[in-house]
């Protein structure tokens, strides 16, 4: 989509050649840059009218000819002033002219020392696409005859007409960097934007690509986010794009706030850029007196994405997560910290598996509820993986104590990388239409790490626990059953050392260390879970476990013993292979 936009003295503008001075700079965590806002030419049609011209819409759909343009109409004196019923018409290059409807919505009075948008419209049933060259506002009075007209306005196009069909920016100062701080061309508004985050995933539809902006207010007085609208450009195609909270968006004065938008595109499709662009709704009734609501966009800039990857700092583990500044969903007074990370190969399952444990540490002097983040690793050769995050932990922290909250992960065995990027991810609700709960991701924290090496037996980290499986001996008992059957048990005793981090608390949500009886052919005899707390939990020196209900009706030689930890997932059961006891 293109469209080229040149200013011309005293005539209809869309332009960034002029520069609104006195506007502070958008700061994001340290980044500030001078905004460059957009100034649209101001027509004085009367003594205390005037009247600006915020776009033009021109497309061919399959039900015709599609023209709409947004003018805003400003009142200069002290008094509120009726706004006469104009017409607004626009002329093709080869000269003809269409008049366009008002809409029902429009303001039929503007208040004293303000100003009112007005929406005009019209289908045209046309099968081929025009040039428009010209825009007018015209009064006309129909109580003598012949009519007289009196042009207002008048304004050359110039080709500053959002051709929706295949129109592309061409005005360099609408061609934005990803990153860079810009404000909404030819719109009264202070607010200034920023693309923060891109984030990229799978669905059953295509693929969804939520972008985040971060909107700031340097006024000083509160101001609500237009309606925008944020579409997707490959080198083929354009991907409409909607906002995904449901509620206007309000700031404050000084105020900042991050909006989303989800551009949903077919499988595989790589996008290239994004267009930003003013949402508008036009209402008529029918003869019937049905009202309907047509809508269309004007497109306002381009924001081209990132070519490279942002580099992300080396993380410590332990060390508190730094987040984005106004993310909504780490509380100030909650450390986030990631204790763990650990790889294993589930040779059975054809995978590896990753295990995550991050500690969340209350600060404040009240409960703090446990934030439902979502996690996601992200190798050096480009592949993402999902984070399965525990099914249930506790509802809230207590001052002064820290809780666990472990993810899993499922990894080819082809992955051999041990460096990976983790994004912690707020999970955003949106109502769209035809969706019940739709959800999407956006990262608010992102680093390098390394995973951590596989533990020796003597000192397994099962966060805040350090098992050492000091010695260990596998018995088997057999004893006749109450039917002429042998029943076949095997007792493993062991001695450990259980080593808790004291201002950690764990509760039965907490993984657990599961025992796996192997033989030597690889098949599994029997397996039993138990838990750090509550009954048959683990406890520090000897302890004997009892293996029963065995798969096999014989005592094997050669058993191995694997412990792996267990976590309860959405996904079901994760197990992390930790040692093996031979």
């Amino acid at each position: 989509m293109r469209i080229q936009l040149k200013q011309i003295a005293m005539t209809f503008v869309l332009s960034s050649s002029l520069l609104i001075s006195g506007i502070p700079a958008l700061a994001d965590q340290g980044d500030a840059t001078a905004a460059t806002g957009n100034a649209a030419v101001v027509h004085q049609i009367s003594d205390n009218l005037q009247v600006t011209v915020e776009g033009v819409y021109n497309e061919k759909s399959v039900s015709g000819l599609r023209i709409g343009a947004v003018i805003r109409v400003n009142n200069t004196s002290g008094q509120t002033l009726r706004i006469p019923d104009y017409e607004l018409r626009v002329t093709t290059a080869d000269g003809i002219v269409y008049s366009l409807r008002a809409s029902s919505g429009n303001a039929r009075g503007v208040q004293p020392d303000s100003e009112v948008k007005l929406t005009y419209f019209k289908v045209v049933n046309r099968q081929t696409e025009v040039n428009l060259s010209k825009l007018s506002l015209v009064d006309v009075d129909y109580n003598v005859y012949p009519k007289q007209e009196t042009a207002l306005l008048t304004t050359p196009l110039d080709g500053a007409v959002w051709n929706d069909n295949h129109g592309e920016f061409k005005d360099a100062s609408l061609m934005k960097k990803w990153g860079e701080i810009f404000t909404i061309p030819t719109l009264d508004s202070p607010l200034q934007y920023k693309t923060v985050d891109i984030t990229k995933s799978n669905s059953n539809d295509g693929v969804v690509y939520v972008v985040k902006l971060l909107v700031s207010n340097p006024s000083d007085q509160a101001e609500t986010v237009p309606m925008l609208e944020l579409d997707g450009k490959s080198k083929t195609n354009v991907y409409s794009g909607k906002q995904v909270e449901i509620d206007a968006v309000k700031l404050d004065a000084g105020e900042s706030k991050y909006v989303h938008f989800a551009i949903r595109a077919d499988m595989d499709t790589v996008l290239d850029s994004i267009n930003v662009l003013t949402s508008e709704s036009f209402t008529q009734a029918d003869a019937a007196g049905n009202v309907k609501t047509s809508s269309f966009h004007i497109g306002k800039l381009n924001v081209g994405l990132p070519s490279t990857k942002t580099a992300v700092g080396s993380y410590s583990y332990g060390t508190p997560i730094t987040f984005e500044k106004w993310n909504n969903v780490i509380n100030q007074d909650l450390d986030v910290a990631l204790a763990e990370l650990h790889i294993a190969d589930n040779q059975d399952q054809g995978s590896k598996l990753a295990f995550a444990k991050f500690t969340l540490t209350n600060k404040g002097l009240s409960d703090i509820p446990v934030p439902a983040f979502q996690t996601m690793l992200s190798s050096s050769t480009g592949f993402d993986y999902t984070g399965s995050r525990q099914s249930n932990v506790q509802k809230s922290i207590s001052p002064g104590t820290s809780t666990v909250v472990s993810y899993t992960f499922v990894l080819p065995v082809a992955e051999t990388s041990d460096t990976f990027t983790m994004k912690v991810q707020n999970v955003i609700n949106a109502g769209a239409s035809g969706e019940t709960t739709p959800t999407f991701k956006s990262t608010i924290a992102s680093y390098q790490v390394t995973a951590q090496g596989q533990d020796d037996r003597h000192k397994i980290s099962l966060f805040p626990y350090t098992v050492n499986i000091k010695d260990y001996y596998l018995g088997q008992i057999v004893s006749p059953g109450q039917t002429i059957a042998i029943n076949y048990t095997y007792k493993l005793q062991l001695f450990m050392d259980l080593i808790r981090d004291p201002k950690v608390l764990v509760d039965n949500n907490f993984s657990k260390l599961k025992f796996e009886l192997v033989d030597s052919s690889g098949s599994i005899l029997g397996s039993k879970s138990f838990p750090f707390t509550g009954t048959d939990r683990l406890v520090n020196g000897k302890q004997t476990l009892t293996f029963s209900n065995l798969t096999s009706d014989q005592i094997q030689s050669n058993v191995i013993v694997r412990v792996y930890e267990s976590l309860t997932t959405p996904s079901g059961e994760m197990d992390r292979l930790i040692a093996e006891l031979k």
